[in-house]
């Protein structure tokens, strides 16, 4: 077999060719990277948080202090690139609290030959153990996971050999047991498909929605085209096939990248995508009539697109990482990375990796435009509230050292998802300020809420402030459509070194954890008591800090609690405890004196009531 990975690509410092649309589109000219300049690695580009005294809609960012949430380590890989762009359905909830999930796993470093499907089942009591093989008999890529029949489950992936690509099928009636059952889907003649994106509704999910990417030569005028799929019998048969849009054919983009698509979950017969949001457009597609017909919904207009030719302004776009939900009324939402870009008058297009923004948008709202996004503010964002995810400041400095490779924002690979009271909840990947290894800043997971579907926001939670987190690489979440006892279900990968091995070759392989997480939806709308730290950051703060002999934690606590305090080293061993006792509700100012601690780094954490809050702090 051979196979086109990722990390064969070309890759020039500072100016890293954007591989995949090289190899895809060479006529439209090379992407790079611009050169980040000392004015892009500091706050005038990681822009600062506003205040929320102005911006009403933006509040306050709060930890996930006092958190009560369960995580676990379910599965790991070497291959660690999760996705090209945008992260389809992998995790799925069941009404009975059972949980199937899939990622990318592959151990055979450097050929990837049992690179595929990697699954793990929670049987509403445990999780199985790490799956030794992939579930495909074959080296495939890009799984997407849904539920199928009364009890069953369905993956899908893409395979790929000797410039044949097509897509693999594998379902079983009950989840969680028993053998797989393989079936293929093919492209039109002459042609292969690949990265699909996939979900499943109708009586007892047996009707399978699915996009793919085409592959070969150009399609209908595009270097690749993205066609529709359906099933009313479980893929048993196809009821439409090879479907084109028209409505996203070369008049509107040149060609549709790889996993610049994502599904909304079903509401009844009501379905939509949305696909885009590179440097061209940005569409929401919405059917009514499940799939038999198509409406286009434009959310951002970009005036260069298709490109003509020629130099341009710099102009704010998306990062092509994206994600859509449905209200109960039908309403579709959605959430993606801000870029900025602009093409030199040969034709090469550069794109700015300094940039920062996760952009909010629903139906209600006009479509956005490059004044909007805005090349260099974040202003015109904040005023027509679609700011909702941003590099969160750590004792008011936004600066970042660098970051990992990922050819996307700062913040990106989003997930968006909305509960039956028609609540949105937010997740994403994004830089952590404070937070770093060398020369290259971490990146952590970060939430965002909305109780008034998307009218105001609840703030930006860190869900990586547990001490194993923080100083750990957590990237690609993908949330679970359904919210089962109350909680988000999720999943990230997480490993000690910011970037990837895959693709940008950015470190040494080595073992990436497929974290699982829930959290009560409370940590997110703040309807129950929490914690809440004096300070900008998603982690609790001591000042000063470094400090020689005496450092403060400024507290607010909602309850009556008993306070204890850790200090722990680099290893995580625990080198002091002090027991603070009982506090009652309000403000505290907690003293912390050096005593015998030697100079260097350590964690700590202050646990109230079994609820936890963790940061770092340097003595000398």
């Amino acid at each position: 077999m051979n196979f086109l990975y990722p990390e064969h690509f070309e890759m020039k410092t500072f100016t890293f060719t954007l591989a995949f649309i090289i190899l895809s589109f060479l006529v439209w000219g090379q992407f790079r990277e611009a050169k980040v300049t000392d004015h892009l690695m500091n706050k005038a580009e990681i822009y600062p948080v506003k205040n929320p005294e102005i911006n009403e809609w933006i509040k306050s960012e709060k930890s996930i202090i006092g958190n009560v949430f369960t995580d676990e380590i379910v599965g790991n890989t070497i291959y660690d690139l999760q996705t090209l762009n945008s992260i389809q359905q992998r995790i799925y909830t069941y009404p009975d609290g059972t949980i199937g999930l899939t990622w990318m796993m592959g151990f055979e470093e450097g050929s990837w030959s049992d690179r595929g499907t990697g699954y793990n089942y929670f049987n509403s009591f445990e999780w199985n153990d790490y799956p030794l093989y992939i579930v495909e008999q074959e080296s495939t890529g890009w799984p997407c996971y849904a539920p199928l029949g009364e009890g069953g489950e369905i993956v899908v992936s893409f395979y790929y050999s000797s410039n044949e690509w097509y897509l693999v099928f594998n379902k079983r009636e009950v989840k969680g047991e028993g053998d797989w059952e393989s079936f293929y889907l093919f492209g039109p003649d002459g042609y292969g498909i690949s990265n699909p994106a996939m979900i499943t509704n109708g009586p007892n999910h047996t009707c399978i929605h699915l996009l793919a990417n085409t592959r070969g030569q150009e399609y209908l005028n595009q270097g690749r085209a993205l066609l529709y799929y359906c099933s009313m019998d479980s893929g048993e048969t196809w009821d439409i096939e090879h479907y084109f849009f028209e409505e996203l054919g070369s008049e509107f983009f040149s060609w549709i990248p790889d996993d610049s698509y994502s599904w909304a979950s079903p509401k009844g017969d009501t379905l939509a995508f949305s696909v885009g949001f590179l440097s061209e457009h940005g569409f929401i597609m919405k059917s009514f009539d499940n799939g038999e017909s198509w409406d286009q919904i434009l959310v951002y207009e970009n005036p260069y697109a298709p490109y003509q030719g020629g130099t341009t302004p710099v102009f704010g776009a998306g990062d092509i990482t994206q994600s859509v939900a449905l209200d109960s009324q039908g309403k579709a939402h959605m959430v993606f990375g801000r870029m900025k870009y602009y093409y030199n008058a040969q034709g090469t297009q550069y794109y700015f990796p300094a940039t920062e923004g996760l952009i909010y948008w629903n139906e209600d709202m006009e479509p956005l435009d490059t004044t909007m996004v805005s090349s260099f503010t974040l202003e015109h964002l904040i005023e027509n509230g679609n700011l909702v995810g941003w590099v969160i400041p750590n004792m008011g400095d936004s600066t970042l050292l660098g970051w990992g490779q990922y050819y996307v924002s700062l913040t990106s690979f989003p997930q968006i998802n909305i509960d039956e009271q028609d609540r949105v909840f937010i997740l994403y990947s994004g830089a952590a300020a404070g937070f770093e290894v060398g020369s290259k800043n971490f990146r952590h997971i970060y939430g965002n809420s909305s109780n008034d579907g998307g009218l105001t926001w609840n703030g930006i939670t860190d869900c990586n402030t547990d001490l194993i987190y923080v100083y750990t690489e957590n990237v690609f979440p993908a949330m679970s459509p359904t919210f089962y006892g109350n909680k988000i279900h999720f999943f990230f990968q997480s490993d000690n070194a910011p970037g990837m091995h895959v693709w940008t070759n950015e470190h040494d392989p080595e073992n990436n954890s497929i974290v699982y997480m829930n959290l009560d939806t409370y940590l997110f709308t703040g309807s129950e008591n929490y914690i809440h730290t004096k300070s900008e950051t998603g982690t609790l703060v001591n000042y000063p800090n470094p400090f020689d002999k005496t450092t403060y934690f400024n507290i607010d606590l909602l309850t009556d609690s008993h306070i204890l305090l850790e200090i722990f080293d680099l290893q995580g061993k625990p080198v002091r405890t002090e027991v603070m006792g009982w506090m009652s509700k309000g403000s505290h100012r907690i003293k912390l004196d050096r005593g015998a601690l030697n100079n260097g780094i350590y964690f700590f954490s202050i646990q109230t009531n079994e609820k936890v809050s963790s940061g770092k702090m340097i003595v000398h």
